[in-house]
């Protein structure tokens, strides 16, 4: 009966590589890169966080739902992030300086990011995101972009 019962459990054991290699999805098709062009980062140090996104679902600070999620070190001036390995397809990028590195846009009381922010095709924001769609952007080869932060 153990016997029986060990191969069982080596058999699943190595099943179960196969079956996530079944269920990852291939890109088939090339792959491009998107550089980031970061522009008017202030002096506060911290990080410099991209998400990516390529539908509205969890538009544009939801992490968990995003297609990419990116962090470097920021500095004063200009910080360049790369994406790569994207095939062609629409994305929009939104981007945080997380000062602080809790990985969000901290808010003061009234909702007013008090970090800085952009989002591609550099909207301006009055009073609460821009659409998804204002922000979206074709990619069919390397391509870079530039997002001015704002406050």
């Amino acid at each position: 009966m153990r016997r029986i019962a060990f191969f069982s459990l080596l058999t699943l054991i190595a099943a179960v590589p196969m079956l996530a290699q079944q269920s990852a999805p291939a890109v088939s098709g090339p792959t491009y890169t998107l550089t980031v062009v970061v522009e008017g980062v202030n002096e506060q140090g911290g990080n410099v966080g991209l998400l990516l996104f390529n539908s509205p679902k969890g538009w544009a600070e939801d992490r968990t739902v995003a297609l990419k999620d990116i962090t470097v070190p920021a500095h004063p001036g200009t910080v360049t992030v790369e994406v790569p390995g994207l095939p062609a397809g629409e994305y929009a990028a939104a981007l945080v300086h997380d000062v602080n590195k809790n990985h969000k846009l901290d808010r003061n009381f009234i909702g007013e990011p008090k970090e800085q922010w952009g989002l591609s095709n550099n909207p301006h924001a009055l009073i609460k995101t821009p659409s998804y769609n204002s922000c979206t952007f074709k990619l069919t080869g390397n391509m870079e972009i530039h997002v001015k932060m704002q406050q």
